[in-house]
């Protein structure tokens, strides 16, 4: 194993970078790689103006990091955040020339993230087996492919008013906190394929997507995100606007949204399969809004309404078949009302626990033969709601085994 290098100045970057050509051999294209699969190269300065006029002096098109570690946000330096409107035309120059280098990062750790902010990048940016401890990225457009690929974010990951004006990939990412797009667009391919939303506990982490602009086609191909953690935030509250923007909070109505619009970018693709999970976590979550909202509720008539309305609705459907994905629970569910309603009618003398021929009956919602035993109309109110519920056990397993549709 060889000794990590540690780079403390542009004149120590300088000593360690190896220009070159591309595999292609294409002579106006030249590659630096810093550091080796073997070694680590430690940056401990923060780049600055030197480093761009490095860049556009040797004509470099690409630069390639392999196993380094910053210590600094990867970036320039403070200048590098100003607009270029008060900047001289030389200087001008050189800034417009790193926008269009070709960065690619391998292997790479981030201790305070990236600075790619207050920016339109024509580049090609590729981080591949990357560490982030820290990932904010603000008004930023970047107009080439942005990859972010088998990488782990330990921090919340911020993309916040970013245009992606062409694909961008997150494959096979580990977000171990949050990821939220606040006023960002996808104009193309947004692809999440195999990205894993889950912290080091393997409790399920969040993804926000509920204030993004989706003019092209998302992606998500066995995309782990589950039920995961989101509070209850009033959407015109300044801890709003902070939850999307800085404290990496995700409101309960913008974690239903988010499943929302995954499962339509689905059913465009005609994924029914993987639409009808998230369309299941939907309606969880907003069963879950629904029972926060009566917690919460001040209003002793709200409360009464929410629950015997929009709850008890999601409720029972949720029991009957878990919201149109299993057969079992719709089974379960009919036979168990079949069961429960029979019991009671045989308090009475109107029917017998016994008789497996009644029993049938009960569970035929079209046969009302029954009725001719009847001696009580409370009796008949018993034998009515059965027949209704269990009419609705029926439709909620046809409809569970036509998931697949």
């Amino acid at each position: 194993m060889e000794k990590d290098l540690i780079i403390r100045s542009h004149d120590d970057f300088l000593k360690h970078v190896a220009p070159g050509r591309n595999n292609s051999g294409n002579k106006n294209v030249k590659i630096c790689d810093v550091g080796h699969p073997s070694s680590n190269i430690i940056f401990k300065y923060k780049m600055g103006y030197d480093f761009l006029v490095y860049l556009e002096k040797e004509k470099i098109e690409a630069i390639n990091f392999s196993s380094c570690f910053f210590y600094f946000p990867f970036g320039v330096n403070d200048n590098f955040y100003f607009s270029t409107e008060s900047l001289s035309e030389s200087r001008k120059t050189v800034f417009n020339y790193f926008k269009k280098v070709k960065l690619i990062f391998g292997l790479c750790e981030f201790k305070f993230g990236v600075h790619l902010n207050n920016s339109s990048h024509n580049q090609k940016i590729r981080f591949w087996k990357c560490k982030f401890y820290r990932l904010h990225i603000f008004n930023a457009s970047f107009n080439k492919l942005f990859e972010l690929v088998d990488s782990e974010v330990y921090s919340n990951a911020f993309f916040n008013k970013v245009d992606f004006n062409a694909n961008c990939v997150f494959t096979k990412t580990k977000f171990y906190n949050n990821c939220i797009f606040t006023y960002s667009t996808f104009e193309k391919q947004g692809i999440f394929s195999r990205a894993i939303f889950r912290d080091k506990n393997n409790l399920p982490t969040g993804l926000d997507l509920s204030q993004s602009i989706v003019n092209g086609q998302l992606t998500f191909f066995e995309t782990d995100l589950g039920n995961y953690e989101a509070k209850r935030i009033d959407s015109n509250s300044e801890e709003y606007d902070d939850a999307i923007s800085e404290s990496g909070k995700i409101p309960i109505q913008n974690k239903r949204e988010t499943f929302r619009i995954i499962k339509h970018q689905l059913l465009q693709q005609n994924n029914v399969i993987d639409a009808e999970r998230y369309a299941k976590q939907e309606k969880q979550t907003l069963l879950e809004e629904k029972d926060l909202e009566a917690i919460f509720e001040d209003n002793v008539l709200k409360t009464f309404k929410i629950l015997f309305t929009d709850y008890f609705v999601l409720k029972l459907n949720k029991y009957s078949n878990n919201y149109k994905t299993s057969w079992l629970y719709a089974f379960i569910f009919t036979l168990s009302v079949a069961f429960i309603s029979h019991s009671i009618l045989s308090i009475s003398e109107a029917n017998d626990f016994n008789d497996t021929n009644k029993f049938i009956k009960l569970l035929n919602p079209t046969d009302f033969s029954f009725y001719s035993d009847v001696h009580s109309e409370k009796i008949y109110i018993v034998y009515f709601v059965a027949k209704i519920f269990i009419g609705f056990g029926i439709y909620q397993l046809i409809q569970a085994f036509r998931k697949y549709r």
